[in-house]
């Protein structure tokens, strides 16, 4: 993948893992939102991404033994890492994930 669609893939992930609309994330980023539409369209049709949704949660099973001394690492953003010991409960996890939609709106 070129440099230049790699720049645009970056910014798409970063609008879909923070789950913010593409027009205020083009605001912010000082970028057109048209800019970042058309690279979409040019990826998907590329077969560059699936059309289902990046980030998020995905549910996973682990094994009782493994919890107690599972840790994770929650990505928020590119430069925003949570480290975790352990494994958060699932209400905290779902808070995190409600308080981040909102702090992108």
């Amino acid at each position: 993948m070129s440099e230049r669609s790699e720049f645009w893939w970056s910014h798409l992930s970063a609008i879909e893992a923070e789950g913010i609309t593409t027009k205020a994330y083009a605001e912010r980023e000082g970028l057109s939102p048209q800019a970042l539409y058309q690279w979409r369209k040019r990826l998907v049709a590329g077969g560059r991404r699936s059309r289902a949704k990046l980030g998020g949660f995905v549910p996973i099973q682990i094994e009782p033994s493994l919890a107690a001394r599972a840790g994770c690492t929650v990505v928020i953003d590119a430069g925003l890492r949570l480290e975790c010991a352990t494994l958060p409960a699932v209400d905290w996890l779902a808070a995190l994930s409600a308080a981040l939609r909102e702090r992108g709106r």
